[in-house]
């Protein structure tokens, strides 16, 4: 007869709870120190009845909320997730919703990496985004589906550099996906390949007119003693006949917590980015796990494309699982190849989280 202790009931309860808060710490030279907590509750909403659908067979469904103030006086919260319902005619939604009050800094367009560059200027922005796409499985792994976007922001500066302006984006298009993972949220083995297409027209009411298009790439390769190496390639493209006429921020860019971790999110932006970033999965004990990550990636513009140093962003990470659905809280230490020096805090970028960044 197994005697379980007091300790051990009581994580038992924690694993088996249907919904999870976690706080969030980040500190980032975008930044600085921020402070936050992020809910998430995980569900089933009915059973796959079709025989034939590739779909998961008891699929989660997800749904969060998080926010978090900064040091430099931001703050943001946002809400979303991913629905999956059964039934004969399988299909799911995503969708995330944000608003954020930011000063931010603006570094200007293009792969540079000069002094200059690295200083910025800053500016207030007011931005508040929301976001949906459908889908409906098909035979052989793949989904299909529609997708609405919708951004609108307010810029407000005194430096010349950036010139106060108001922004309204908004598209339909199309999103389809191909998704052998053996799990949702940590997965150990499969590929997962999406691309989407986006059109924003003036003459409907947005700021520009823009044709988007992106594509994720992902694999994850399951290893001897419990390994797994994963790795993505994901590419993101805003064309327009007149690419100067696109507002600064909905170019493409590259940095922050999810994407070549590491490297200062929009300090390099222009209307194509392409990245690629891998990282070995190590089992430490029962529900921690050490991972080693490294990425690049850059910007370029399709009127005068020019090749510059690669973005680099490398570091390790710890991993605590915290439910049934092989959730992890993320904590992430990182360096760049942006700023050469050790003893700065621009080198480093810290994060705090629970979802992992790909």
């Amino acid at each position: 007869m197994q005697v379980r202790g007091e300790g051990s009931r009581t994580w038992d309860k924690i694993w088996s709870l249907p919904a999870i808060g976690v706080p969030i710490i980040v500190h980032s030279p975008e930044t600085n120190w921020g402070f936050g907590v992020g809910v998430q509750s995980y569900f089933q909403i009915q059973p796959i009845l079709s025989a034939n659908a590739e779909a998961p067979k008891a699929p989660t469904s997800m749904i969060y909320f998080d926010g978090c103030y900064t040091l430099n006086k931001q703050y943001y919260v946002s809400a979303g997730g991913t629905l999956y319902f059964g039934g004969w005619m399988p299909w799911f939604m995503q969708l995330r919703g944000s608003y954020r009050n930011y000063p931010d800094t603006y570094y200007g367009i293009g792969n540079a990496m000069t002094e200059e560059h690295r200083q910025g200027t800053t500016y207030t922005s007011k931005r508040g985004t929301a976001h949906i796409e459908a889908q409906i499985y098909l035979p052989l792994h793949w989904s299909l589906g529609p997708l609405f976007d919708f951004q609108h922001e307010e810029v407000s500066s005194q430096q010349s550099e950036v010139s106060s302006q108001k922004s309204v984006m908004w598209a339909l298009g199309a999103v389809t996906q191909y998704d052998t993972r053996d799990t949702l949220y940590y997965p150990s083995k499969g590929l997962l390949f999406k691309t989407s297409i986006a059109y924003y027209e003036p003459k409907l009411g947005c700021t520009a007119r823009i044709f988007h298009w992106q594509a994720d790439l992902r694999q994850f390769i399951s290893l001897p003693k419990d390994i797994i190496f994963a790795w993505q390639f994901k590419t993101e493209w805003a064309l327009s006949d007149n690419v100067s006429s696109i507002p600064f921020q909905c170019l493409p860019t590259i940095g922050g917590q999810d994407l070549v971790r590491g490297v200062r999110r929009n300090m390099f932006r222009d209307n194509v980015m392409m990245a690629l970033q891998g990282e070995f999965r190590f089992p430490i004990y029962k529900w921690f796990r050490l991972h080693v990550f490294a990425g690049l990636g850059d910007v370029y513009n399709t009127d005068n494309w020019h090749w510059a140093t690669p973005k680099i962003g490398y570091g390790l990470g710890l991993r605590v699982r915290i439910n049934k659905a092989k959730i992890n809280l993320r904590f992430d230490l990182a360096r760049n190849n942006i700023y050469k020096e050790w003893n700065t805090w621009e080198s480093y970028a810290f994060y705090l989280t629970a979802t992992e960044a790909f």
